[in-house]
């Protein structure tokens, strides 16, 4: 099996993408370890799209193309998995997207490894509610993930007595952000969520807060997005007590856990870890198990071998399987920022995943 992994490796989008990259990568090397598949080692084949959503379709198919790969484990933004699809049909293979997004997508050559709004944001706006305030400021980079996400929070609002006082999205990669905090000064929050994607704009945006005066004590930040990659380019004084939600933190506690951050250290000298590059691990240990069942590597068969396979060794904390629409099962957590890390503060259980905006119907999942 040879695979293609489709990343970000220059551009703004670069430091993110290099770390998803990396937990593919150490999934490749203990396939190949442990024997490979059918007694040979799974290869691979990088395309960087440099940042730009324009590249990634050329990608697939350079990497269909010219270096006839089985199958692409790759993409970040939900823009660039959008981008991909109809080069992914055309080339006739299969993309395993690895990160969390915001769902309101179903495609047979798709598989999600990471998870839907339902198993992350339901219980985490829950607990914003209950934990921090109920006046929410939403942020966030002008795309897909984040204005779907934020129509999310105003759909689900009413359930936890959630307002939505202001919202305010910037383009990629902005770094400026005096009309946005002077319009926060006015709305007065209680809890300012942040979906920002990109070092740039994150970093930017957490440093002009601090600098405005605000702390977690006094208007903390809930992020969906803002993972160790992020808090690495971040004084501790400027990210400490804000929070963020996601289906993995480094500092769980599992024997799984554990092999995998020494394993992607040993293998990739990458000491930080997060959910997106979790989910290509995934991906990758999934391929070989289903490569190992399937028939042929033709994308038909795999597709219906991958519906069959559980990885056990997932670093969340529970099996990694898709369910029959695509989707994967995951659990979620609540992080606080200490030290450029998150310490898990808060756990739910493992829902089961739903693309739940299709048709626009009301959430079925509440608790």
């Amino acid at each position: 099996m040879k695979v293609g992994m489709l990343y970000s490796l220059t551009g703004a989008l670069a430091d993110m993408e290099k770390s998803i990259l990396d937990g593919a990568l150490a999934a490749v090397h203990e396939v190949n370890r442990d024997g490979g598949i059918h007694g040979e080692p799974m290869t691979f084949a990088v395309f960087d799209d440099r940042s730009e959503v324009a590249s990634t379709a050329r990608g697939i198919d350079h990497l269909c193309r010219e270096e006839s790969v089985d199958v692409i484990v790759g993409g970040y933004t939900s823009a660039s998995r959008v981008a991909m699809r109809p080069a992914v049909h055309a080339n006739r293979t299969l993309l395993m997207y690895p990160t969390y997004f915001e769902g309101e997508e179903s495609d047979p050559r798709v598989f999600y490894c990471g998870a839907s709004p339902n198993q992350y944001m339901v219980d985490y706006l829950g607990w914003i509610a209950r934990t921090l305030g109920r006046r929410i400021y939403v942020v966030g980079s002008d795309y897909i993930y984040p204005r779907v996400l934020g129509e999310s929070i105003d759909r689900m609002g009413e359930h936890w007595g959630v307002e939505t006082v202001g919202s305010w999205y910037a383009p990629l990669g902005e770094t400026s952000f005096g009309s946005v905090l002077a319009d926060i000064g006015r709305k007065n929050p209680s809890v300012v969520v942040c979906n920002l994607v990109g070092r740039e704009s994150t970093t930017s945006f957490y440093t002009q807060f601090h600098q405005a005066g605000h702390t977690a004590d006094s208007l903390p930040i809930a992020a969906t997005v803002t993972t160790a990659i992020d808090l690495a380019h971040m004084p501790a004084e400027v990210s400490d007590g804000h929070y963020m939600v996601g289906t993995y933190f480094s500092r769980i506690e599992s024997e799984h856990n554990a092999a995998y951050r020494r394993s992607l250290l040993d293998i990739r000298g990458q000491e930080r870890t997060h959910a997106a590059q979790v989910g290509a691990y995934n991906a990758v240990h999934a391929l070989a198990l289903a490569a190992e069942q399937s028939p042929s590597l033709d994308p038909d068969d795999l597709a219906e071998a991958l519906l069959r396979v559980r990885f056990d060794g997932n670093p969340e904390g529970l099996p990694f399987y898709f369910r029959s629409n695509h989707y994967s099962a995951h659990p979620s957590y609540v992080g606080r920022a200490s030290g450029g890390d998150y310490e898990v503060i808060a756990e739910f259980p493992p829902r089961l995943p739903e693309p739940w905006w299709e048709g626009r119907v009301p959430l079925t999942s509440f608790s």
